[in-house]
């Protein structure tokens, strides 16, 4: 990271899927077993596409979520990637909100909603033009880093 940006960054959080992370690799014991019970090429070819598409799967959610608050907004990186920045000033509210295990994990979301969620307990931002979950183990954390890229004073 560049220190000249290091003054706008407020706080950085991390919300990772590390449990769903070995979950994904056991899942990929029974298409292995598979094909080495039944070797065929195409069997070969699966369980590569699969074990791609599974390392891939793993790297995300034992890697997690970053979430980076900032003087100017939020940033929503992952892999080094950003995947969304949400401006201050779009920001209308926020709040702790429990989030069912039958809207699944990673990113969810269509049109002006996304999610990015690997546990039962996520923060809500409304903004001007949609809503954004973010999931964290300890959400009271995520309040506080918005209370601070909000200027909102707390009183403890």
């Amino acid at each position: 990271m560049n220190d000249a940006f290091q003054p706008d960054v407020l706080a950085e959080e991390t919300h990772a899927g590390r449990a769903w992370s070995l979950i994904i690799l056991l899942a990929l014991i029974g298409p292995l077993v598979g094909v080495a019970l039944a070797p065929t090429t195409a069997g070969r070819w699966a369980v590569a596409l699969v074990g791609v598409l599974a390392i891939g799967t793993f790297a995300m959610s034992w890697g997690g979520f970053q979430y980076r608050f900032l003087r100017h907004g939020v940033e929503i990186r992952m892999l080094g990637f950003r995947l969304r920045s949400i401006p201050k000033q779009s920001i209308v509210s926020y709040s702790i909100e429990p989030w069912a295990f039958m809207r699944g994990y990673g990113i969810r979301g269509l049109g002006n909603t996304r999610a990015y969620v690997w546990c039962n307990k996520v923060v809500h931002i409304r903004l001007s033009n949609g809503d954004v979950f973010l999931g964290h183990n300890d959400p009271e954390r995520i309040i506080r880093d918005l209370d601070m890229v909000m200027g909102v004073v707390t009183r403890g």
